[in-house]
């Protein structure tokens, strides 16, 4: 059995500013810090990492930051584990695609299970090649605890999948904040959940 232990990014300076970040970077607010640095605490007292991967973007890199420079550990850097290609959408602020691109922005807001942005990729396109990346990890690292470094879109795709639930049921699905966690087993075959969305340690940030 492997134990992933999955944390989304603390606050970005595109969440603190309303401006929408899928493949591109953006940098931890100072707020993005706090939520980070009480997410590596909050990991490093309640489990045994023995391995740390991430997306390669900088904001989840430098969330699990702390749990490898206290643990003397590399962080693998996984392309597949990257968030959402949002497209021509990137960079934009809300109000700029509900302007530009309209059609776009209500059909975002009603399903973003299935929705598929200008020149982006599909939702049922990430939890491809993530529950693939994460079934792989999970057979090469059987029996260790694993830490990922993620992204909103990247952990509500995968509830679905593990859940079998369809992606246009992901509008259902409960928002996972900046630096909460989630605790998923892998057996070799199928994913089981046990934590999901867990913000504890940020009660007071």
């Amino acid at each position: 059995m492997t134990k992933f232990i999955l944390v989304r990014h603390g606050q970005s300076d595109a969440n603190a500013n309303g401006y929408l970040v899928g493949i591109n970077e953006a940098p931890l607010s100072p707020k993005g810090e706090k939520q980070a640095m009480a997410a590596c605490e909050y990991i490093l007292k309640s489990y045994k990492v023995d391995v740390i991967y991430s997306s390669p973007l900088e904001r989840a890199c430098n969330t699990v930051k702390g749990v490898a420079d206290a643990l003397n550990l590399p962080i693998n850097t996984e392309y597949e584990l990257r968030e959402f290609n949002f497209g021509d959408l990137e960079g934009l602020t809300h109000e700029e695609i509900k302007n530009n691109f309209d059609d776009s922005y209500s059909k975002w807001a009603a399903d973003p299970g299935t929705f598929i942005p200008p020149n982006g990729e599909s939702m049922t396109q990430l939890q491809a090649r993530v529950v693939k990346k994460l079934k792989e990890i999970g057979k090469k690292e059987e029996g260790k605890t694993v830490l990922i470094g993620s992204h909103s879109s990247v952990i509500r795709a995968l509830q679905c999948y593990v859940q079998g639930l369809p992606l246009s049921k992901m509008k259902y699905t409960p928002w996972v904040v900046n630096g909460s966690i989630a605790e998923i087993d892998f057996d070799g075959e199928s994913f089981y959940i046990f934590k999901y969305g867990y913000d504890g340690h940020l009660k007071n940030i």
